[in-house]
């Protein structure tokens, strides 16, 4: 009885190990991701800016003097429309997320660290327990490499969808398509290097676990020679 409860507490603590270790590596990649994306809301900015000051054929000085009149006369109805469009007020509530950036990274290290602890106490060896967590590192940074690289498209499914176009129905389609490209090609930069690091983590991984995969068959050999 006491046999068969240690294993199914092994089970327990080498899956519960994993699914930490998928989460942590998980975690590291978005917030790559996300750090790379909070140092261009000034491109997205300027590009959107520039797209709305081109459709209507305005100057970047005539917006700066539209914005001049609206803070002495905030009480227009003209600039209460163009406070709510503000580009500042959007890209401000985007770089206050870099505020949650230190306790998600202790949060990713906590459960990489003690995810490593509980497959370790699940196998009880060392050098097996590093060949799996190395292991499953390097399938999980495969698998992170290509939803980030299909992201973009799925993003283009999603706002292509029939149940968002009948919600914008009465938005012109062009204009959707047009700010779509735009935060498309904000996107793109930071999901290529996301993209690259997740190839590179898993082909450091990769070879980790070759490396690995040979030291414990060398220590098997060992260890069946002494039996004889």
């Amino acid at each position: 009885m006491s046999e068969k409860l240690n294993k199914f507490l092994k089970f327990i603590s080498r899956n519960l190990g994993f699914l930490m270790i998928n989460a942590s590596i998980t975690l590291i990649l978005f917030l790559f991701f996300s750090n790379l994306i909070l140092k261009q809301t000034d491109s997205l900015k300027y590009d959107l800016e520039n797209y709305i000051l081109e459709k209507s054929n305005l100057t970047k000085e005539d917006l700066n003097e539209i914005k001049a009149i609206c803070n002495n006369n905030p009480q227009l109805e003209e600039c209460q429309m163009l406070q709510k469009a503000d580009f500042d007020i959007f890209t401000d509530k985007i770089n206050a997320a870099k505020s949650y950036f230190p306790g998600s990274i202790l949060i990713t290290i906590s459960l990489l660290i003690f995810g490593m602890f509980l497959v370790f106490l699940g196998v009880n060896n060392l050098l097996e327990a590093g060949y799996k967590i190395s292991l499953n590192l390097t399938i999980q940074s495969f698998f992170a490499a290509f939803y980030y690289k299909i992201l973009p498209d799925a993003v283009k499914l999603l706002l292509n969808s029939d149940y968002l176009n009948n919600l914008a129905q009465d938005t012109p389609k062009e204009l959707i398509n047009d700010v779509l490209n735009i935060i498309l090609k904000w996107l793109s930069l930071s999901l290529t290097r996301t993209f690259n690091l997740a190839i590179i983590l898993g082909v450091i991984f990769l070879i980790i676990t070759i490396v690995l995969h040979i030291v414990k068959r060398k220590a098997l050999k060992e260890h069946n020679k002494k039996i004889k």
